[in-house]
């Protein structure tokens, strides 16, 4: 059996927590169901109660929820108190070299405090991603991604990713066939990415340079915006505008542009009766054929799908 950790934070975003224990429970009767034996044998910890012993001493899986932090200042208050610490040292603790650890939402933040983030392809949830690389610079944030694995590490996106960072760890331990009746019975659906969730003016809120070529990008996205156009409606120079978006945002002038471009095309499809040519056309791809490419790569879905 997986030895699992499970680790119940202070602050606790309750809704991952429950959803971790439930599907890993999930997991062992769907295993049952298919006349094996139960894979995961879960132990749920207070950080401040990890200690070496018998129940975490060589953990093959650790689990951390999201700390149900909305915001920066929320982040950075948590981060000043007693149980952020005993949560950094209880990571610190269970992180042995064969032990994959799996964090979600907020608590992406207690894994790079860890030191668990230095050098690893990360995400965590959207808004939040700009702040996750800024503190750990060492880290590649990338904000659009669902799950990410790279090595021993597994992160996720905003609270409800925790699901789809459940199944994800379900399918490597378990195979895909009870991964995919877990993802039946508990009826959750497949999302790919969190681009379509993205909100560009909520990252740039706050910054009134970015905010105006925000403006002046949606006032002439139906044709191809140059750098220099957006720097110079921002009042920027080019260089001075790529690095100031990049720290507001985790966003390349180019992803700005494509994630601005992909969420009003599915706004258009959700909202409209427009052909996918006529979408297409309003948000400044050439035809449906480059729109489709781009939903594909970026989103995983095709733009129909949006409109169900």
């Amino acid at each position: 059996m997986i030895r699992t950790v499970l680790l119940h934070p202070d602050p606790c975003q309750q809704s991952s927590l429950f959803i971790a224990s439930e599907m890993l429970d999930t997991a062992n009767r769907v295993a049952r169901l298919h006349g094996k034996s139960a894979v995961f044998d879960p132990v749920i910890r207070r950080p401040g109660a990890c200690e070496t012993g018998a129940d975490e001493a060589g953990a093959d899986l650790v689990i951390l929820p999201g700390l149900g932090l909305s915001s920066g200042r929320e982040v950075r208050a948590a981060m000043e108190t007693s149980a952020f610490k005993d949560l950094t040292q209880a990571l610190r603790r269970l992180a042995g070299p064969r032990t994959l650890i799996a964090g979600a939402c907020s608590g992406c933040f207690a894994l790079g405090a860890a030191g668990l983030l230095d050098r690893r392809a990360v995400t965590t949830t959207w808004w939040l991603a700009p702040l996750l690389q800024s503190m750990f610079p060492r880290s590649r944030v990338k904000s659009g991604e669902i799950v990410l694995r790279d090595g021993p590490l597994i992160t996720a996106g905003a609270a409800f990713s925790q699901i789809d960072l459940m199944l994800v760890l379900i399918e490597q331990s378990c195979g895909t066939a009870i991964a995919e009746d877990c993802r039946r019975f508990l009826m959750a659906d497949s999302r790919p990415s969190q681009l379509p969730y993205m909100s560009v003016a909520t990252l740039v809120a706050g910054d009134a340079a970015l905010q105006k070529a925000e403006l002046f990008l949606r006032q002439n996205i139906h044709r191809q915006v140059s750098l220099e156009e957006l720097a110079v409606a921002a009042g920027l120079g080019t260089r001075t505008f790529s690095r100031r978006l990049s720290r507001q945002t985790a966003l390349t002038p180019s992803a700005f542009a494509q994630t601005l471009r992909v969420t009003e095309a599915i706004r258009l499809a959700r909202s409209t009766s427009l052909g996918h040519d006529q979408i297409a056309e309003r948000v400044g791809y050439a035809d449906a054929t480059a729109l489709r490419r781009t939903m594909r790569r970026r989103t995983g879905r095709t733009l129909e799908s949006f409109r169900t």
